[in-house]
Formats: C-alpha cells, sequence, structure tokens
C-alpha cells in the first residue's frame, strides 16, 4: 500500500503561550498509508486526532463550543514505504495567526 506525507494543519487554537492568551496555528508533518492521497488525509487526521500530543493541545485550549479548532490535511505527497520507520512522531512548528502574514514561526 502506498504511504504519503501529510502535513496538518491546525488553526483557531486559542492557547496560552508567555502569560497570554493568544490565537495559535501549527503544522505537522504525519505519514499515513492509505491506497489514495483523499484517504490519506482522512487517516492521518483520525490518527492525529487520538494522539496523546492533540489530547494536551485541546486541553490547553480556552475555545468556545461555536469557536472550535480546526484541522485540515495539505500538501500530500507520496512517499517511499520504508520512510518514518522507526522513528517518533514530528513535533508542532506554533506561529501567531496574528503573525501568519508575515510567515513568522515560534519554534
Amino acid at each position: 500500500m502506498p504511504r504519503y506525507r501529510v502535513i496538518i494543519h491546525g488553526r483557531n487554537f486559542r492557547l496560552n503561550l508567555e502569560g497570554r492568551w493568544e490565537k495559535m496555528g501549527f503544522y505537522t508533518p504525519r505519514l499515513a498509508d492509505a491506497p489514495d492521497a483523499l484517504q490519506a488525509v482522512h487517516t492521518a487526521l483520525e490518527e492525529f486526532r487520538q494522539s496523546e500530543k492533540y489530547r494536551a493541545l485541546m486541553n490547553g485550549t480556552l475555545n468556545s463550543d461555536d469557536d472550535p479548532p480546526t484541522l485540515c490535511g495539505e500538501d500530500v505527497e507520496e512517499v517511499e514505504s520504508e520512510t518514518g520507520d522507526g522513528e517518533g512522531a514530528a513535533g508542532l512548528t506554533l506561529y501567531r495567526e496574528s503573525d501568519n502574514e508575515n510567515g513568522e514561526a515560534l519554534q
């Protein structure tokens, strides 16, 4: 089965960073084995939603029910089937959504 790299883009996460509540976004790459790119996005998103990293992120958000955070899959690319074997999941590259036009990311 083909393997795909999917960039997950999270938006509208209201997080407390450096003592201030700010609207944050993030990017994180994930790998998914799937028959096609569309199914790979679905698989990557579902696996990320089940991860400890996502649960911790959601526990730290201060979003209201009518303004939830969102996730989408972007930049889907088929990769070699061995890509990522034995590696842990990648971290999150956070950015302030107000700074997004400037391309400034937090590491």
